[in-house]
């Protein structure tokens, strides 16, 4: 028997907001898995390849200042120049996957309350991603240097700042705002029931670093293994040798907490339409039109 349709247009209780998120995952599993998969995991690809670089360069570094063989205060740049390299290389092409990841998801969800369950393809989705691509990158830029700002002058403004503009993806695809019009909408929406959005927002990622905890259990067994056989020999000089393997099972771990993100930004979605229905009331608009 066929499962109806999630209603993202009403109005939800904390609890009822995460019901829906995951009933929305149970439900369109497969066909978000699949929209992700296409346009979101050959940029996480990317990032975890080259996340195995940083580590290894990290290792090398690590070992030949514990060795004594370079000095990192005489030519810093010849001894840490490759692993700044591919870290920052690393940021920049994870944020290109998390902007991708956010495209697809509210892409996705656009589509599935504008169009019907199972009734737009993923070129639907695709359409979405390649026109909101730079303007999530470019405002996820802004809002990490306002947000990090924040944090830096005292922990409360970056997380009011974090709260206060956690729709403005939303308010963007959504609603086609640029930049500063979903900046705006965001602060409006959120301050209707901010404390709730903090907690949808902070329970939501708590799910995903347990399960990130889960994931990380055989790079954690793995690492402790190489740290076991440098310190079995005492005489050892400390070199620390962690194992290609390590770094690649590292790594997919972090791809796959980068895909858990999409819970999170689903509960937003659904705060999103909440908050609307609380102020706006479009549902019931949508209900006198058809009477209408």
């Amino acid at each position: 028997m066929e499962k109806a349709p999630v209603n993202f247009k009403q109005q939800r209780d904390f609890g009822e907001v995460f019901n829906a998120t995951f009933t929305f995952i149970g439900q369109e599993f497969k066909p978000l898995g699949k929209a992700i998969l296409y346009y979101v995991l050959p940029v996480l690809i990317v990032a975890a390849i080259l996340s195995v670089f940083v580590n290894i360069e990290q290792q090398k570094v690590t070992n030949s200042m514990r060795a004594g063989i370079n000095d990192p205060t005489s030519n810093p740049l010849t001894l840490m120049g490759p692993f700044y390299k591919y870290t920052f290389l690393t940021l920049l092409v994870y944020m290109v996957a998390l902007s991708a990841l956010r495209c697809t998801i509210y892409g996705y969800i656009k589509a599935y309350v504008e169009k019907g369950k199972d009734q737009f393809t993923l070129d639907d989705v695709w359409s979405e991603v390649k026109r909101f691509i730079l303007p999530v990158l470019g405002t996820s830029f802004v809002i990490s240097i306002l947000v990090g700002v924040g944090f830096v002058f005292c922990l409360v403004p970056g997380i009011w700042l974090g709260v206060s503009l956690s729709l403005i993806f939303v308010a963007m695809m959504f609603e086609g705002n640029g930049m500063g019009n979903a900046f705006s909408r965001s602060f409006n929406l959120t301050k209707v029931d901010w404390w709730s959005t903090l907690g949808i927002i902070f329970i939501s990622y708590i799910i995903v670093y347990l399960l990130t905890i889960l994931l990380s259990i055989p790079a954690v067994l793995m690492g402790l293994k190489s740290l076991f056989a440098t310190f079995k020999d005492l005489q050892n000089t400390g070199e620390m040798n962690f194992s290609t393997s390590y770094y690649i099972i590292n790594s997919i771990t972090s791809l796959i907490t980068y895909v858990l993100f999409s819970i999170p930004f689903i509960a937003l979605a659904f705060q999103y339409y909440n908050l609307l229905e609380m102020t706006e009331k479009p549902s019931l608009k949508d209900k006198i039109e058809q009477i209408g």
